[in-house]
């Protein structure tokens, strides 16, 4: 009895012990996740949106402990703005990792690029999210349809009475 009673201990401490193993070394997975919308509504959000051929790709590596702080910084020579200010020649930078969002783009290959962050220090920053592509496609599209403006109410609100 008292050896039955040990062994179902035993058990049970193993199978919590590797429950709590397999919750610390598990990573969790993630991926990116994109607001749903047009090419349109995409350049509505965007700060800046131009048309440039990528000249370089750096890889900027970040802390190594942290591992996810890695970006790939392109240089690209804007031949065309569609929307916002920047200097001719820009960085863009992305995460390097896909599920961050990152993209990869392609030297020598003109792009669409829809950006947003501070251009007066010489670099934008894109995501997949953002909606770069290649200029191939043609201009951007800049009307949205999701229907992001709200029509004013047609009728008061009515308050209680107290």
């Amino acid at each position: 009895m008292a050896r039955s009673r040990f062994l179902a201990h035993a058990a049970g401490v193993l199978t919590i012990t590797a429950a709590l193993l397999t919750a610390v070394v598990a990573t969790p997975a993630s991926a990116c996740s994109c607001q749903p919308g047009t090419e349109g509504d995409r350049y509505q959000r965007a700060a800046f949106v131009f048309a440039g051929t990528v000249l370089r790709e750096t890889l900027d590596a970040g802390d190594p402990a942290q591992g996810y702080d890695d970006v790939y910084r392109y240089t690209v020579i804007v031949r065309k703005e569609y929307k916002g200010d920047v200097p001719r020649r820009v960085e863009v930078v992305t995460s390097t990792i896909g599920s961050m969002c990152g993209i990869r783009l392609t030297t020598g290959v003109e792009y669409l690029v829809f950006a947003h962050g501070d251009s007066s220090d010489g670099k934008v920053e894109s995501t997949l999210c953002s909606g770069t592509r290649p200029a191939s496609s043609g201009p951007p599209v800049t009307t949205g349809t999701s229907g992001t403006t709200t029509a004013p109410p047609t009728a008061t609100c009515a308050t209680a009475a107290p």
